[in-house]
């Protein structure tokens, strides 16, 4: 009945070879899923559906991308050609990258954040989920985890998008990064300075810290000014200004955060609103 057919290991679909042209079977019954309509492209590389399943494709458009690969990744998800043109299949036959790129579309990153998978098609990254749904289109540089959400590079800006796709930092900033996975508190730098924003990009603190960084859930941001130690917390208030030659933070059993400060010849504990709880001369 067929031509050829490929191997498989702990799946139930495949890709077999008729009159010319390839499409995808069921390997308990034998019966096509789709029709025979994509490109054959030969086995250079033969293994099992369970790792990645690789063919060379020269592209004569640029010597310095001579082979790309066409992947298969455990039978959830195939890296197809058609009329020259790359596309996806999912393991049911349907379309869910139409044939429209240059270079074969992969699946870099599989539940990255749970349920998710990031995929390069051609030179830029998406993310589809685990119900074959693009949640981001394939047009961005880079697409990275930050907390639970995608951070997003385009032509060396950053933005952020939730889980949902939804964009909730333009592309414009040259980092920012989500700080907590409870609070809608981003990180965001502008040139050479740092601020904060919120979830709908408006601006929580102004552009005017020289780093800033947070260690509990983005309740409290540690930052410096002309190399000076402060801290503020989440809606931008200031706890405590940015005097002190150094700053730790500190945790007790309760989870109760006090900062550990020193300025000049003295050392202070300083509770989560900046009063004193002890004091030290060095």
């Amino acid at each position: 009945m067929y031509d050829k057919i490929f191997d498989y290991n702990k799946s139930n679909v495949t890709i077999a070879y008729k009159d010319s042209y390839a499409g995808l079977v069921n390997v308990n019954t034998g019966k096509p899923i789709t029709d025979f309509i994509y490109d054959i492209i030969e086995d250079k590389n033969s293994c099992n559906l369970s790792d990645l399943i690789a063919f060379e494709d020269d592209y004569n458009d640029n010597p310095y991308l001579r082979y790309g690969r066409h992947v298969i990744r455990n039978g959830d998800y195939f890296t197809m050609r058609k009329n020259n043109k790359w596309g996806l299949l999912d393991k049911n036959g349907k379309v869910i990258f139409d044939f429209k790129y240059r270079r074969p579309i992969n699946l870099l990153g599989v539940f990255v954040i749970p349920g998710y998978y990031v995929v390069q098609a051609g030179r830029r990254e998406g993310v589809l989920d685990k119900n074959s749904n693009i949640i981001l289109e394939p047009v961005y540089d880079h697409i990275m985890q930050n907390k639970n959400y995608w951070s997003c590079e385009k032509n060396d800006r950053f933005g952020l998008a939730d889980v949902n796709g939804n964009m909730v930092a333009d592309i414009k900033y040259i980092s920012v990064c989500a700080a907590s996975f409870t609070r809608p508190c981003f990180i965001a730098q502008k040139d050479t300075k740092f601020g904060l924003i919120t979830l709908n990009d408006e601006i929580i603190s102004d552009f005017i810290y020289d780093h800033l960084s947070s260690e509990n859930d983005g309740e409290f941001y540690y930052g410096t000014i002309n190399h000076k130690h402060g801290v503020i917390n989440y809606e931008g208030k200031t706890i405590l200004d940015f005097k002190y030659d150094n700053i730790s933070v500190c945790t007790n059993g309760n989870n109760k955060v006090a900062f550990l400060t020193k300025y000049k010849n003295k050392q202070e504990l300083l509770d989560e609103n900046g009063e004193c709880l002890w004091k030290l001369t060095i």
